[in-house]
């Protein structure tokens, strides 16, 4: 550890260096000339000192001082341990600078750093995705210059900062993203965005349910308030009138019951993640009844044909395997035009999975409304669906009933060709014979 010198050892030093000069020049009679020589050798000394200490810095790749006479050994020693120490805090801030990258990256967010002059310090690969930027090549660029979104450049400017802001992907139209600033040093600021689309469409879901279920609601308490009304009158009535009444009001009370009946299963399903009451079922019967259902259902206006598996049984919740088939079956039935044909399959697959499905060769449904036909009171005609006297619930009433025995329901369709609606139930709920 080096110590420093006071003044009186340092003078003790060159008068122990100076004392052999003086002595010999007081000897020979050239006192004043071996003074000077002791100057020249001193300065020489340590101009060499500095030379060597210029090269070590500037020319040598080594990090170790080489060998220094005196005072100069101190001065190297104290350069070497001062580089040491500045090594050791650059290799830490580099950790710690990789530790936050690596954490930033981590992160399901896009971060963008930025400072007062709003140019680009540093952004994750997330945010680059998102917001396609590029890095390092988009590094000092303003960012508002790449995102050229009116409504994000107002929330630059106007710096309210307390809400976040939604913007469309600038990459795809689809997508919500949700920005959010907030300050991250003096001169800096962290910009995270977070694609919230799958939370703006269930709010959108909500929105859309909370409609339907009015809708649903008003129309047949509206119709069964206006017979209420001209019943106040009875001596008005006559039998004709009031049978008429008394039809319209039961089939309206059959049509709200059993939307909430509908709710209600929906509901219980959403709730448990595997079915309650699981047993073994005989599907085959179960299906013989609902193509008979369907045939009625049809009046004989469609050409059905079924290839069932009599061999074939599950095991499962009953009701929600029915839900699931015949919500499917009457589906095919109710939106196939008159003379269309419809085939219905129950079999066991090469994988040793029970599938179900129900194809028919209607007008088909658009690519565009298929990802959307699982949601509660998604209709693609709205007229139709409400000639036919569905309510929009039954493929979401299967998609849980499916999804709570570890199966999903699958949907091709195309347009005047027709769609084919299945499901494949797992090899562990098959029964073997």
């Amino acid at each position: 550890m080096y110590k420093k010198p006071s003044v009186w050892q340092i003078i003790f030093r060159l008068l122990w260096i100076y004392a052999p000069f003086a002595i010999l020049g007081q000897a020979f009679g050239y006192f004043f000339s071996a003074t000077i020589l002791f100057c020249i050798i001193i300065i020489t000394t340590h101009y060499y000192q500095l030379l060597k200490l210029s090269k070590w810095l500037w020319q040598q790749r080594g990090i170790y001082p080489p060998k220094a006479l005196g005072i100069w050994s101190n001065v190297f020693e104290g350069i070497y341990t001062q580089q040491r120490r500045n090594a050791k805090k650059r290799n830490e801030l580099t950790g710690l600078v990789r530790r936050f990258r690596l954490g930033a990256e981590s992160l399901p967010d896009g971060v963008v750093i930025y400072d007062n002059e709003r140019r680009i310090f540093w952004c994750n690969k997330i945010s680059q995705n998102m917001l396609h930027l590029k890095w390092p090549a988009d590094k000092g660029i303003r960012i508002d210059n790449l995102i050229r979104m009116p409504e994000f450049i107002d929330y630059l400017d106007d710096q309210a900062y307390q809400e976040p802001l939604e913007i469309p992907s600038p990459t795809n139209d689809t997508h919500v993203y949700e920005i959010r600033v907030v300050p991250f040093e003096s001169d800096k600021w962290t910009l995270i965005v977070r694609d919230i689309t799958e939370l703006h469409q269930l709010e959108q879901m909500r929105k859309d349910f909370i409609a339907n279920v009015s809708h649903e609601l008003k129309t047949p308490l509206t119709v069964m308030r206006g017979y209420l009304e001209i019943t106040e009158d009875l001596e008005g009535i006559d039998s004709a009138m009031w049978d008429k009444a008394h039809t319209m009001m039961v089939e309206q009370t059959t049509r709200m019951d059993d939307l909430v009946s509908q709710l209600l299963s929906l509901s219980k399903m959403e709730r448990q993640d595997t079915p309650a009451d699981i047993v073994t079922l005989n599907i085959p019967r179960m299906l013989n009844i609902l193509v008979n259902e369907a045939v009625s259902l049809s009046n004989n206006k469609h050409n059905i044909t079924f290839d069932i598996d009599e061999t074939l049984t599950v095991k499962g919740n009953e009701s929600e395997l029915r839900s699931a088939f015949s919500n499917l079956v009457f589906n095919a039935v109710r939106y196939t035009p008159f003379g269309g044909n419809i085939s219905i399959v129950w079999k066991l697959t090469k994988s040793g999975k029970a599938k179900f499905s129900v194809k028919d060769d209607g007008v088909g449904i658009e690519a565009a409304h298929i990802p959307r036909l699982t949601e509660r009171f998604y209709r693609v005609d709205e007229a139709r669906t409400r000639q036919t006297g569905g309510a929009g619930l039954g493929l979401s009433i299967a998609k849980h009933a499916l999804a709570n025995h570890n199966s999903k329901l699958e949907i091709t369709s195309k347009i005047d060709e027709g769609s084919v609606f299945s499901f494949r139930l797992p090899k562990a709920l098959v029964v073997k014979q």
